[in-house]
């Protein structure tokens, strides 16, 4: 029986899935994230090895990777890098999550929403055109660590100000202080990873669903922001009937979503969007037995 694997490797956590070689999706298994960028190679190595392991098969007949790390095809020093010594595999290819989330897309078009933002899109050619995906320190617009970082830029003015407010209350609860400057130490702890700053994101949705007034304006200019970035993209893809939607933002979020989608309606009204309905990792598995 020859094995395939497929591996969606977000921001915050990785899927990995294998199929047999007639396409059957016979084991999964998650772990913690693989973006080298994010945590550093040695910890992404580790956290591969332990996602990897939790299959209970080693040894593949190709096997692809989509990481959030990447936003093109990676070089072979990069794979190598990654996955020397893990990954047992006759043919090792890896991309960017999101690749890997347009390979299971039904149209051309992939719009991701998660720990980071990017949109990526097939042309008629063939070729792949990227937006987005600057990552957490000069870009990622709309995802949820950009929606954290400001929402807690405004606890800051919030603060300075002697305010209180709900949003400033939530962020005490969810760092663990009673007094926000004391969130400094947390937030700037080399121990407290990216995606745990992201998963503010969170409250920060719930609180504008709420009807927190400075919640609402954060999820939607961020929204709008994000949009912004997939408008791009569709105007170079020329032809786009459907962005397929994925990521936590997206799928838990509804006032984002709806703010995204009215913005993207006022340029192209006539474009479709829809939540991504078969997984990334899929998209992976698909990959891995098209290599050659």
């Amino acid at each position: 029986m020859k094995y395939y694997l497929g591996i969606d490797g977000g921001g915050t956590r990785t899927t990995a899935a294998v199929s047999d070689e007639n396409g059957n999706v016979i084991r999964k298994a998650t772990g913690k994230t693989i973006n080298f960028y994010g945590v550093g190679m040695e910890a992404s190595r580790r956290n591969l090895k332990e996602t990897v392991d939790a299959l209970g098969i080693d040894c593949f007949e190709a096997a692809f990777i989509g990481c959030s790390a990447l936003d093109n095809e990676a070089d072979e020093a990069t794979v190598r890098a990654l996955c020397d010594g893990i990954i047992n595999a006759k043919k090792i290819g890896m991309n960017s999550d999101v690749y890997v989330a347009l390979k299971s897309a039904s149209g051309n078009c992939v719009a991701v929403c998660g720990t980071g933002s990017m949109a990526v899109g097939e042309k008629a050619d063939g070729s792949i055109a990227v937006k987005g995906g600057w990552g957490h320190i000069i870009g990622d617009e709309g995802s949820a660590y950009s929606i954290a970082v400001s929402a807690l830029k405004n606890c800051c003015i919030m603060c300075d100000k002697n305010e209180r407010t709900h949003l400033l209350e939530s962020a005490e609860s969810y760092f663990g202080v009673t007094d926000f400057r004391k969130a400094i130490d947390v937030i700037y702890s080399a121990e407290t990873a990216k995606d745990f700053i992201a998963g503010f994101a969170a409250k920060v949705g719930t609180l504008a669903t709420n009807g927190c007034k400075i919640s609402k304006n954060i999820v939607a200019e961020e929204a709008k922001a994000y949009a912004q970035t997939v408008i791009a993209l569709i105007a170079e893809l020329e032809e786009c009937p459907l962005v397929s939607l994925y990521g936590g933002v997206f799928q838990h979020n509804a006032m984002f979503r709806t703010e995204f989608e009215k913005e993207i309606k006022t340029v192209y009204p006539e474009i479709k969007t829809e939540i991504l309905d078969v997984p990334p990792e899929e998209g992976a598995l698909k990959s891995a037995r098209e290599l050659k």
